[in-house]
């Protein structure tokens, strides 16, 4: 998964279910956060989601967090 805004980082997807996702990543997500999402799927489809941030916690030294699929957006490179 790459986060492609408020951030730009890679996440690695921990359980993932039709309306949320637990990832981890190396940064911080506050809780409500709306993130825009790239997800490339087992079978190499990708896929852009936006989702809210619903709780997230310390790890380590990574962030892990919950996050509710709000819906589809359209692709960055689409929107200009």
């Amino acid at each position: 998964i790459e986060i492609l805004a408020p951030i730009q980082v890679h996440a690695d997807a921990l359980d993932v279910s039709s309306t949320g996702i637990q990832l981890s990543l190396d940064g911080w997500l506050s809780t409500g956060t709306l993130c825009d999402l790239q997800i490339t799927t087992h079978s190499g489809r990708v896929i852009f989601k936006r989702a809210r941030v619903i709780w997230a916690r310390r790890v380590g030294s990574d962030c892990v967090a919950g996050l509710q699929v709000m819906g589809s957006i359209v692709p960055p490179a689409m929107a200009e």
